[in-house]
C-alpha cells in the first residue's frame, strides 16, 4: 500500500487553518503541533495563557457573558493564574437552548447578545428554521450544530469562521496521525447522513471535504431538516406528509447499511484503506447485519481504522463496553483493536478525548477540565462528579461548560505513555440529566414506530 505523501496534510493546512501571524496562544496549540499527545513541558503554561486569553476576550466581546460575570462580581481583574480559574463563571450546556422561541428573528436577537464576533445585521426573508441556520452558517462563514433535541426543544452551537477551522482541525489531524498512518489514497466512509446541522453528521461532511469525490462515501444523500430531526426525536407524526417522509427516511437508512457493508467489501477486494468514522449504534447493527449474513472482512491488512463517537446506548436495557466493542469489530472487520478508537467530545466543547489502546480517553491538552461535584465545587482527580470544562477555543461563544455528564478524571493515562489528562472510559449521564447523543438519535430512526 502507497503510504502518506503527505497530500492529505497539505490539503488541510490550506483548508482548515489560520494564518500564522493571527494565532493566539490557543492556536498554537491546535495548529502548532503535531502530536496532541505528546506534550510540551510548557503546555500548562500555555493552556493558562490560553484560557485567560479566552476569558478577556468573552468578557470584552460578549453582551450576555459581560453582564452574567458583573451579576457574580468577577472581571479581568479577578483572572489573572490558574488559581483563579474556578473564579470563572461558567453556564450549563442547556444554555444553548435557551432561545426564546424558534422564530429566526428571536433567534437572531438570541445570538446577537451571546455571540463574542459580530454576526452582522438581520437581513434573513424566509420562515424555515433549517434556512436560518444555513442562511446564518453562510453568514458566519462558520459551522452551525443542533443537539438531538430529545427534551423536545435543540442546543444550538453557532460557530464562526475561526472556530469551524480549530474544531474541524482537530478532529482531522486525529484521524490522519493519532491512530496510524493514513495514506493519502484512503477512502472515508461515513454510514450516514452529512447533510444535515445535526453535529455528528454535519461535523463529519465538514472534515470530509478533506477527500476529494471518489474518496469519500455516505449511506445517503437524504437532508435531514431539524424538522426531520424533532419528528425523530419525538415520533410524534402529525400529518400524513410527515409520516411518510419518515418512513422513507427510516427505509432508506435502513439500505444504506446493506450499501455500507458491500462498499466495504469492495474496497477490501480492492485492498484499499479505510477510515470509518461513525456512531457505536450504526456500526453495531451493521455487524448484526454481518452476523446474521455470515459476512466478515479482512481489513486490518490495509492498516483500516474505525473511530465511533457520540453515545453508547446500544439498546435501553443496555451497553457493550469498549473493550468488548472492540473484538467485536475484529471478529467482523478484521481490523485490530488498537485500531479502533472511541473519541469522546459534544457540540459545546472545541476539543475532544481519543480514547487510547487501553480505552482511557485522552483529553486535547487545551482543554482545561474538572469534575464538580452536587454543590458545584471541584473535586481532585480520581473522584466521580459533573464534567465541566474551560475552552479557550471557542471564539464565538463563552467555552466554560457544565455538563451532565458524570466522568472520572485522571492526571496520567495508567496504561500508556500518552501525556495528559484522561477520562476513565465509562462515561454516564448525571441524574436528571437529558439523555445526549446524536448517536442515539440515529438508532431511534430506524427502530422507533411513529405515532399516530
Amino acid at each position: 500500500m502507497q503510504k502518506s505523501r503527505g497530500v492529505l496534510r497539505k490539503r488541510l493546512d490550506e483548508k482548515f487553518s489560520i494564518p500564522k501571524n493571527e494565532w493566539k496562544t490557543v492556536d498554537h496549540m491546535i495548529f502548532g503541533v503535531d502530536n496532541y499527545f505528546d506534550i510540551p513541558k510548557d503546555s500548562n503554561k500555555n493552556r493558562e495563557k490560553a484560557v485567560i486569553e479566552a476569558f478577556n476576550f468573552h468578557y470584552n466581546n460578549n453582551l450576555f457573558y459581560n453582564q452574567f460575570c458583573k451579576h457574580r462580581n468577577i472581571s479581568t481583574y479577578d483572572i489573572k493564574s490558574e488559581k483563579d480559574f474556578v473564579k470563572i463563571p461558567m453556564v450549563p450546556d442547556a444554555f444553548f437552548k435557551e432561545y426564546p422561541s424558534e422564530k429566526p428573528e428571536d433567534i437572531y436577537k438570541w445570538l446577537y447578545r451571546v455571540s463574542s464576533v459580530d454576526i452582522g445585521k438581520y437581513n434573513f426573508n424566509g420562515k424555515n428554521l433549517t434556512q436560518f441556520l444555513q442562511w446564518a452558517e453562510e453568514k458566519l462563514n462558520g459551522l452551525i450544530f443542533h443537539s438531538s433535541g430529545t427534551s423536545g426543544k435543540f442546543s444550538i452551537v453557532f460557530r464562526d469562521e475561526i472556530s469551524m477551522k480549530r474544531v474541524i482541525h482537530l478532529l482531522l489531524k486525529t484521524f490522519l496521525l493519532h491512530i496510524t498512518e493514513l495514506d493519502d489514497n484512503a477512502h472515508f466512509v461515513y454510514p450516514g447522513s452529512t447533510k444535515t446541522f445535526l453535529t455528528g453528521g454535519h461535523a463529519i461532511g465538514k472534515a470530509s471535504e478533506l477527500f476529494d469525490d471518489e474518496h469519500k462515501h455516505f449511506a445517503t444523500d437524504r437532508f435531514l431538516s431539524l424538522e426531520i430531526i424533532k419528528l425523530m426525536s419525538t415520533g410524534q407524526a402529525v400529518s400524513l406528509k410527515q409520516k411518510l417522509e419518515l418512513k422513507m427516511i427510516q427505509r432508506e437508512m435502513i439500505k444504506g447499511r446493506y450499501k455500507t457493508i458491500k462498499l466495504l467489501q469492495e474496497l477490501e477486494k480492492k485492498k484499499e484503506q479505510v477510515a470509518m468514522i461513525t456512531f457505536p449504534i450504526l456500526i453495531y447493527d451493521i455487524m448484526n447485519i454481518m452476523e446474521e449474513e455470515g459476512i466478515t472482512m479482512n481489513l486490518g491488512d490495509t492498516d483500516s481504522f474505525i473511530v465511533t463517537g457520540g453515545g453508547w446506548k446500544i439498546h435501553t436495557h443496555s451497553k457493550v463496553t469498549e473493550d468488548e466493542f472492540a473484538r467485536r469489530i475484529e471478529k467482523f472487520f478484521g481490523i485490530p483493536q488498537e485500531n479502533y478508537r472511541d473519541l469522546y467530545g459534544m457540540s459545546e466543547m472545541n476539543g475532544a478525548g481519543l480514547s487510547c489502546e487501553k480505552r482511557y480517553k485522552h483529553l486535547t491538552d487545551w482543554i482545561y477540565p474538572m469534575v464538580l461535584d452536587d454543590d458545584m465545587v471541584p473535586v481532585g482527580f480520581g473522584e466521580s462528579g459533573r464534567f465541566a470544562f474551560l475552552d479557550p477555543a471557542g471564539y464565538g461563544y463563552p467555552g466554560f461548560i457544565m455538563t451532565g455528564d458524570r466522568v472520572t478524571l485522571l492526571e496520567e493515562c495508567p496504561e500508556c505513555d500518552k501525556k495528559g489528562i484522561v477520562i476513565k472510559s465509562e462515561v454516564t449521564r448525571m441524574k436528571g440529566a437529558e439523555a445526549r447523543g446524536c448517536g442515539n438519535l440515529m438508532r431511534d430512526l430506524m427502530v422507533k414506530e411513529i405515532d399516530t
